[in-house]
């Protein structure tokens, strides 16, 4: 009898189940490759879009908020297809990986059909073999004990013709007649149970013979009983991994159908996400052109009432010039008066000692010299402290198109944020301010290495002092994100007679 290889069989599904796992488990890595790649491109967009708003900085707020909206959406976009993409092949992969699964399911469960079939076999030929033995050990058992019987019958008969006495034997019963006719009868006895007897050696002779054959039939069935036992427990083996793989290949085929129903679901939604995405890119487009045509108006008001303020600090600057001149002036007329007195006394020593008839010579006091300004470079304060985030200098406009000066020094601190005046001086201004800075202080610290200096801070949540004079390092407002801003941060500007500079030069 063929054996059944049911283990190897089991061994090859089980090893097609991994090889299907295998697959879905290599896509699963790729995807989480690609999906790091994906979040790195995140990152450097995202990176890229708060520096974008550094650059809006200054810009009508609808209209900053309108293109970083579009520049956020431009930016995802090609993301969402990658993501949709990937989702795709996923759900490709993961769909072939669940036919291939229910293939080895479909496999398997053939195999342990074919296992359980043979096993059934082999269990149905061992019970007719040991019903067969059974049978011809019933049979032995009889034809022994018929054979002992008729052994004894045999032997009785021996003896009751040889040994038997007078009429009891069956010699005593033919020659001991009386007569012919008795003697003929006797004589037909005897045949009778010589036939008898002769029956019985002959019965007798063939009940041995069946013995025999019928003990070699019982060595031979139990030998082919031994044999269906060892296939028995072949079978079962076989039949037991069979069902195993089957099993194993069962629960690989519902992972995997999981598994495309997930990708299939993954897939829809990112492909849900692409569209809305698109949606929102086509709504901050059309925002941006509505934007777009108020920036202009926004601009000439800006620039109207930067112009305003200039204007202001120019014109500070020529009074506290001609201030200046003056006090220079009145100061050089003072030391020159100062100077003809110190003249006219030693002219005066010199006329008093001629009289006297001694010599004196007459000490000219130096030419008058004006005090020139000592202020030290570094006469402001850090107003507050925090990492620059923009600095002074021209920089191009996303949305204009053109280059704009960035006229001050951006420093990115929370909302709410203590700031100090940067030097003494005198609030000129305070509120707030249509040109785009919001909340604003504008502090005048008068002549400085001959110009006016003016310090400016701007987009601040609140104000604390509106007016008067402030002292270096007194409170005057906390930061915030008003006006054009499109982040909590404070803007401080530094004016030399109306004109913007780089605040480092005086920090």
């Amino acid at each position: 009898m063929r054996r059944f290889s049911g283990s190897g069989t089991a061994t090859r599904l089980t090893a097609a189940g991994l090889a299907v796992a295998c697959t879905v488990s290599l896509g699963s890595a790729a995807l989480s490759a690609h999906a790091d790649s994906v979040s790195d491109q995140k990152k450097r967009n995202d990176r890229r879009i708060a520096a974008l708003g550094q650059q809006l900085e200054g810009t009508n707020a609808s209209l900053a908020r309108a293109y970083v909206n579009l520049e956020r959406t431009r930016a995802a976009l090609p993301l969402a297809q990658q993501r949709v993409a990937a989702a795709q092949v996923a759900q490709s992969r993961a769909q072939a990986a669940q036919v291939a699964a229910e293939a080895t399911e479909a496999r398997a469960i053939a195999a342990e059909a074919k296992a359980r079939a043979h096993n059934e076999d082999v269990a149905q030929k061992l019970a007719v073999a040991q019903a067969n033995e059974q049978r011809a050990r019933e049979q032995l058992a009889k034809s022994s004990t018929d054979l002992v019987s008729s052994q004894d019958a045999l032997d009785s008969y021996a003896a009751e013709v040889f040994q038997g006495s007078g009429q009891e034997s069956q010699l005593g019963m033919v020659f001991g007649s009386t007569s012919p006719e008795d003697f003929a009868n006797r004589l037909v006895m005897a045949d009778t149970a010589s036939a008898v007897a002769s029956d019985t050696i002959d019965k007798l002779a063939a009940m041995t013979v069946d013995n025999t054959s019928t003990r070699s039939y019982l060595t031979s069935v139990r030998g082919e009983i031994a044999a269906l036992k060892r296939q028995a427990e072949i079978a079962l083996q076989g039949a037991e991994s069979a069902a195993a793989a089957a099993t194993q290949a069962k629960n690989q085929a519902i992972v995997a159908k999981n598994n495309a129903v997930t990708a299939a679901q993954n897939a829809a939604a990112a492909k849900t996400e692409l569209d809305q995405l698109k949606a929102r890119q086509s709504a901050a487009a059309a925002d941006l052109a509505v934007q777009k045509k108020s920036e202009a108006a926004d601009l000439a008001a800006a620039r109207a009432e930067s112009a305003r303020l200039q204007g202001i600090l120019v014109e500070r600057a020529r009074q506290a010039r001609i201030a200046e001149q003056k006090r220079v002036a009145a100061l050089r007329a003072k030391l020159e008066r100062q100077r003809q007195a110190q003249i006219r006394a030693e002219r005066a020593k010199a006329a008093a000692a001629a009289k006297k008839g001694r010599h004196y010579v007459p000490k000219p006091p130096p030419p008058v010299v004006v005090p020139v300004d000592s202020t030290p470079s570094n006469f402001l304060t850090y107003p507050a402290n925090g990492p620059t985030t923009s600095g002074f200098g021209m920089r191009w406009h996303p949305v204009l198109k053109k280059w704009m000066l960035h006229d001050g020094l951006d420093w990115g601190i929370a909302c709410g944020t203590p700031v100090y005046a940067a030097a003494p001086g005198d609030i000129i201004r305070a509120g707030w301010r249509a040109s785009g800075w919001g909340n604003q202080v504008v502090i005048d610290h008068g002549m400085h290495r001959g110009v006016d200096l003016v310090t400016t801070y701007n987009h601040l949540t609140s104000i604390v002092d509106f007016g008067g004079h402030v002292n270096r390092g007194q409170l005057i407002g906390y930061s915030g994100t008003t006006g054009y801003s499109t982040g909590c941060h404070l803007h401080f500007g530094v004016y030399e007679d109306g004109t913007p500079v780089d605040p480092r030069k005086w920090l």
